[in-house]
């Protein structure tokens, strides 16, 4: 039986966060999912709809988004606009009716697509088993890296935002700590599966975006244009003369890549190997509108 908390601040909010079982739940697109199948079991569910997250404001000359924010607020938030990359991911997120509802955080922690982790039937190496079946089976959605999991990270924001050089806040009862945003990302191990660096009761309260970039640009392929994830993303911004570049679809988590030599250490797996192809194209295109 799974309770339910609905706090009316974030300091409520992270103390109930801070009991054994607890989860946080913002728009519960990707959670709700994970509860059906079996993959989580919350004992304590903390509704962050209430908790004054919800704020997209500027200060200091950084633009500041609350974690609880929609997809469809941070695409329509004039604050954004400058950064094209980012109200661009927000726009190609899931569908209208999902970004209506999802949250910034919950996009950014959202677990893989990988059907073998999604599937019930299958204990994976990601859920604590101990084979990663798309590597023996079919993984043509997946990553380019070898590794005891291919699964493909599926944030639209992930990229879009790290490629603007945005940050994180993490709060628990115990403090804050401010990361660049690729450093929330970890490669999984054997004593913690975690594609994330959070630890038990630290909650995202808020991303925070230097001033924008000259030039930025998110593309995207997928299966079709609504309620897709990207089979490969890129996304680009260009700092003076520093060009930043970031990508998801191929690795379990998103990769910075360099911008003359995007395809090194990528290079795929037996059925993802035409993902290559597909990545070079979406780097160049990203490069040449950047430039």
């Amino acid at each position: 039986m799974t309770s339910y908390a609905r706090p009316t601040s974030l300091d409520e909010a992270l103390g109930l966060l801070s009991q054994p079982g607890a989860r946080a739940l913002g728009g519960g697109t990707d959670l709700a999912g994970q509860m059906d199948r079996g993959i989580v079991s919350p004992e304590l569910l903390v509704d962050l709809q209430a908790a004054g997250l919800d704020a997209i404001g500027v200060a200091d000359g950084s633009v500041h988004v609350a974690a609880a924010v929609t997809l469809a607020a941070l695409s329509e938030a004039e604050a954004i606009a400058p950064y094209d990359a980012i109200a661009s991911a927000s726009r190609q997120s899931a569908s209208p009716l999902l970004r209506n509802v999802g949250t910034v955080a919950g996009n950014l922690c959202q677990g893989t697509r990988c059907w073998y982790f999604r599937g019930a039937e299958w204990h994976c190496w990601l859920k604590g088993g101990d084979t990663c079946f798309a590597q023996i089976g079919d993984h043509r959605k997946h990553g380019l890296e070898p590794g005891d999991c291919i699964s493909a990270h599926p944030s639209d924001l992930a990229p879009a935002l790290a490629a603007c050089r945005a940050t994180v806040v993490v709060r628990s009862t115990s403090g804050a700590r401010e990361l660049d945003l690729l450093e929330l990302y970890r490669r999984p191990t054997d004593d913690n599966r975690s594609l994330v660096v959070l630890e038990p009761g630290e909650l995202i309260v808020e991303v925070r975006l230097p001033p924008p970039p000259d030039h930025s640009v998110y593309l995207r392929a997928g299966e079709r244009q609504a309620f897709s994830f990207a089979l490969v993303s890129v996304a680009a911004a260009r700092f003076g003369e520093e060009i930043e570049v970031v990508a998801g679809g191929v690795a379990n988590i998103p990769r910075r890549l360099d911008p003359e030599q995007p395809l090194a250490d990528v290079p795929g797996n037996p059925q993802s190997a035409w993902k290559r192809e597909l990545l070079a194209e979406l780097v160049q295109r990203a490069l040449d509108s950047v430039r």
